[in-house]
């Protein structure tokens, strides 16, 4: 037996409802190169590894790291 581990990939529905956006949203990061990393399964299916999502959310810029100065 293969003890290889095998993700759930996530559907375009799937992954736009966990990140809150619309479906319109993450096509249109998908086709500027801004969205997670994703696999075409034939000529329409489009899925998302949680592992390539996890990984793209961590490279995003957050705010709050600046200290404020005090006048």
């Amino acid at each position: 037996m293969n003890d290889e581990f095998i993700e759930t990939f996530l559907d375009e529905k799937q992954l736009a409802s966990r990140l809150r956006i619309s479906v319109g949203t993450l096509r249109l990061w998908r086709t500027d190169g801004k969205g997670p990393r994703f696999l075409k399964v034939g000529d329409q299916l489009v899925r998302y590894a949680p592992s390539d999502v996890n990984d793209w959310l961590s490279r995003r810029p957050s705010g709050g790291g600046v200290a404020a100065v005090a006048l």
